[in-house]
């Protein structure tokens, strides 16, 4: 048996690359808003670094951002057995990919007051999860003799997609619009807190204000 010129050559012919369908889901600011008046009751200069700490493992403990793409991929699986084609497997389908970004606080969160107020070091905003939206699979075209296309199929060539969504997503600034909505989490809720003065760094970062 062998593979037949069939997936190359549609391969080729469909590399429609990522669709966005939408750049980002903002942040929930609804929950920020809550938990940040319920935090308002402290005194300032009463908050310990753990009580800090915690509270910014409180908001930062959900995915900051999200995009969603549109993706167009090809499956094309042909056999023969001594010159005779005995299988062939087509299919052409569209799904929504989501990437969502945060920051993974296993990898490290640092609290320091100083004179003027707070500085905090957190890890480099990351990529945590790729999921596949089923219900969005939509099929254009699909043709099954000699087996069928199974689930498997679908998530084979999605997990070989995997690596260049998430580059692309990278390209398009996931990473940074993390790092912008994860400011401003943390500044509004030092505000709120009556700590006006609020430094953030990264750890291969440089500082911001």
């Amino acid at each position: 048996m062998g593979a037949g010129a069939g997936g190359s050559k549609g391969n080729g012919l469909i590399k429609e690359r990522m669709k966005k369908l939408k750049p980002l889901v903002t942040v929930p600011f609804i929950f920020l808003l809550l938990f940040i008046s319920g935090s308002c009751t402290q005194g300032t200069r009463s908050l310990s670094k753990s009580v800090i700490e915690n509270q910014i493992r409180t908001i930062l403990e959900v995915p900051v951002t999200e995009y969603v793409y549109r993706e167009i991929l090809y499956i094309g699986k042909e056999a023969r057995f001594l010159g005779i084609k005995h299988m062939d497997k087509r299919l052409l389908f569209s799904v929504n990919i989501i990437l969502e970004a945060g920051f993974d606080l296993t990898k490290g969160l640092e609290i320091r007051k100083t004179l003027q107020g707070i500085h905090i070091i957190l890890p480099e905003p990351e990529i945590l999860e790729t999921d596949v939206d089923e219900n969005s699979i939509h099929q254009y075209f699909v043709k099954e003799w000699g087996g069928k296309i199974t689930r498997l199929d679908y998530y084979d060539e999605l997990n070989k997609k995997k690596a260049a969504i998430k580059m692309e997503a990278v390209r398009r600034g996931i990473l940074v619009k993390a790092r912008e909505n994860g400011e401003k989490m943390i500044t509004g809720l030092f505000e709120s807190l009556g700590i006006p003065s609020v430094t953030i760094s990264y750890k291969k970062g440089v500082f911001l204000q």
